[in-house]
C-alpha cells in the first residue's frame, strides 16, 4: 500500500512539474530555409566573398560580377538624363513665350501647337532616358549576390573569372540555409493530429537539451509510408545558436 502511494504521489507531482508528456514523438531535425540562389543577369564573376561552410549574415555580399561596362552605361544614361532634362526645360520656356505671343494675336495656333508637340517629344524623351537609368541602377544590383538572411553557405559554383550565363539550363548557384532556426519533423498519425490542439505546449529534445517551440504546422495531406501506413507531417520550429545538421534524431514533446 505505501508503495502504491509512492507512485500515486510521483505521478502527481510530475504532472505539477509539467514533465507528464501527453503525447511524444521521434522526429529529425532539418533546415527551416534551403535556397538556392544566383545572379538575375550574365557576366564574369569578379570576386567570392563566401565559401562553402561560412557562416554569412543577412545583406552580406556573397559574390560579385564585373560591373565596369555597367558603370559606364550608368554614366552615360545619366548623362543623357541630364541632356533630356534641360532640352524639356528649354522647349517649355520656348511654348511660354509662344503662348504669349499667340494670345497677343502675334503667333498662329498651327505655330503654337507646333511648339507644345515639341514639348511632348522631349518630356517623352526625358522618360525613356530616366526609365534607362533605373533599368542600369538595377542591372548593378542584380550583378552583385547577397544573403537574404542570416545563414551558412551549404554549396558553390562560382569561382573568379567564371563566366556565368543565368539563362542556362544549369547556371551556376549557390545554397543557403538559414542559421539560427531548425525545424524538427514527425510523422504521426490520424489519431495524434485530433489530440494536438494550439494551446498545447511543444518542445524539442535532444538528449539534454531541450528547446521551446516557436510555431508548429501539420501538413494537410497524408503521407503514406513504406510500411502502408498514411501519417501526416508535424513540423515544429525552433531556435539554436549552435549548428545542428539535418538528421540528427530528436523528441517532440507536448504536453
Amino acid at each position: 500500500m505505501k508503495t502504491l502511494s509512492r507512485i500515486i504521489l510521483m505521478v502527481l507531482a510530475s504532472a505539477g512539474s509539467g514533465t507528464l508528456y501527453g503525447e511524444t514523438f521521434d522526429a529529425t531535425v532539418d533546415w527551416n530555409r534551403r535556397v538556392t540562389i544566383g545572379f538575375g543577369m550574365s557576366g564574369q564573376v569578379k570576386a567570392v566573398e563566401a565559401q562553402p561552410g561560412e557562416a554569412v549574415p543577412l545583406d552580406s555580399v556573397l559574390a560579385k560580377l564585373d560591373t565596369a561596362l555597367l558603370e559606364i552605361a550608368l554614366r552615360k544614361a545619366s548623362n543623357t538624363a541630364a541632356i533630356s532634362e534641360a532640352e524639356m526645360e528649354r522647349q517649355l520656356a520656348v511654348v511660354e513665350r509662344e503662348q504669349t505671343l499667340y494670345d497677343e494675336g502675334s503667333l498662329s495656333a498651327v505655330q503654337l501647337e507646333q511648339a507644345e508637340l515639341e514639348l511632348s517629344r522631349t518630356e517623352f524623351a526625358l522618360n525613356d532616358a530616366e526609365l534607362e537609368h533605373q533599368r542600369m541602377q538595377h542591372l548593378l544590383e542584380l550583378a552583385t549576390l547577397t544573403a537574404p538572411f542570416d545563414g551558412w553557405v551549404v554549396d558553390s559554383d562560382f569561382m573568379p573569372g567564371q563566366f556565368v550565363n543565368h539563362e542556362a539550363d544549369t547556371p551556376a548557384l549557390m545554397v543557403l540555409v538559414e542559421r539560427g532556426r531548425y525545424l524538427a519533423k514527425a510523422r504521426i498519425d490520424v489519431t495524434a493530429v485530433e489530440k494536438l490542439s494550439a494551446d498545447r505546449a511543444i518542445q524539442v529534445h535532444m538528449g539534454e537539451r531541450v528547446f521551446d517551440v516557436m510555431r508548429s504546422y501539420i501538413g494537410l495531406e497524408p503521407i503514406t509510408g513504406a510500411d502502408g501506413e498514411r501519417r501526416y507531417l508535424l513540423k515544429v520550429q525552433f531556435e539554436s545558436e549552435d549548428l545542428i545538421r539535418p538528421g540528427t534524431p530528436c523528441i517532440v514533446k507536448v504536453f
